[in-house]
C-alpha cells in the first residue's frame, strides 16, 4: 500500500508543489582533479575534504528544514489527514483515476531502479579495482627490478659504505623518474582512473539521482495534498549524491604515492 501511495504522488509531481527554488548546482562546487603525480605536490586532498566538510554542513542545515516541515505531516490527525487527502482526491477527480490506474506500474519501475543502480555500482567497483590491478602491474613491471637491485644493495641505517650508498641514491632516482613516465598515462586527464570517474558520475547521475529524488518529490507532493506550507522544503539528494562522488574521488586520488622516495 505504502509503495502504491508514493508512486501515486511521484505521478503527482507534474502539480505545482510549493517548495523553494532549485539551489545552485552543487556540482559546481567540486574541486578540480589533481594533475601532480604527488599527492605532496598539490593540496587536492585538503581542498576536497573542505569541499565535503562544508556541503555536508548545508545538508545538515536544509534537513533541519525539511524535518520540521515533515513533522507537520506526521503530527497530524489521522482523521484529519484522511480528510485532507480525501478533499484533494475529489477536487482533482480525472487525474485521481489516471494516477490511480498507473500507480502499481510506479511501482514496479521504481524497485527495477533501485536494483540498476546497485548493480551498475558493483560494476563500476569492479571495474576500479581492475583498474588498480593494472596500474600496480605496470609499476612493478619497470620499478619492480629497480627494487629488487636496490634491496640487494642491503643499505642500513649504519654501517653501510658511502659507495653503496651513493649506488642505493642513483637507483631511487631511477624508481623516481620510471613513475614520474608513467605517471601522465595513469593519472593524466585521458587516464584510466579520470576515466572511471567521470563514468562514476555518469553513473550517480543517470541511475542514482532519478529514483531517489522523485522519493524526495514525492514527499513535496504529500505536503501539497495535505495542505501544509512547504516552501523552504527542498531535498538534499543531489548534494548528497555530490559528497558521494567526492568521496569517491578522495580515495582514487589518494591512490597515488605521497611523494619521491
Amino acid at each position: 500500500m505504502r509503495i502504491v501511495f508514493t508512486a501515486l504522488c511521484l505521478l503527482w509531481a507534474s502539480v505545482v508543489v510549493a517548495v523553494a527554488p532549485a539551489a545552485p548546482d552543487p556540482w559546481r562546487k567540486v574541486p578540480r582533479p589533481p594533475t601532480a603525480c604527488y599527492t605532496s605536490q598539490d593540496k587536492y586532498y585538503e581542498e576536497i575534504d573542505a569541499a565535503i566538510e562544508a556541503m555536508n554542513s548545508e545538508i545538515y542545515r536544509q534537513d533541519e528544514i525539511n524535518k520540521q516541515i515533515e513533522e507537520q505531516l506526521t503530527n497530524l490527525d489521522p482523521m484529519e489527514k484522511q480528510s485532507r487527502m480525501q478533499n484533494y482526491l475529489m477536487q482533482n477527480p480525472q487525474e485521481a483515476a489516471k494516477f490511480m490506474q498507473a500507480a502499481q506500474a510506479q511501482g514496479a519501475a521504481a524497485e527495477a531502479d533501485v536494483n540498476k543502480d546497485a548493480a551498475n555500482e558493483q560494476k563500476l567497483d569492479a571495474d576500479l579495482k581492475g583498474i588498480q590491478s593494472r596500474y600496480d602491474a605496470a609499476l612493478d613491471k619497470v620499478i619492480g627490478p629497480l627494487n629488487a637491485n636496490l634491496k640487494a644493495l642491503g643499505i642500513s641505517e649504519s654501517g653501510t659504505p658511502q659507495k653503496t650508498v651513493d649506488a642505493g641514491i642513483v637507483i631511487v632516482k631511477k624508481i623516481n623518474a620510471e613513475y614520474e613516465k608513467l605517471c601522465p598515462a595513469l593519472w593524466g586527464t585521458s587516464g584510466p582512473f579520470n576515466e572511471w570517474l567521470k563514468r562514476y558520475k555518469e553513473h550517480l547521475v543517470q541511475d542514482h539521482l532519478p529514483y531517489t529524488d522523485n522519493l524526495e518529490t514525492a514527499k513535496a507532493v504529500q505536503f501539497t495534498m495535505f495542505g501544509i506550507p512547504a516552501d523552504k522544503f527542498q531535498s538534499t539528494v543531489t548534494m548528497e549524491t555530490v559528497v558521494k562522488y567526492m568521496r569517491q574521488a578522495q580515495k582514487v586520488f589518494n591512490y597515488r604515492p605521497g611523494a619521491p622516495r
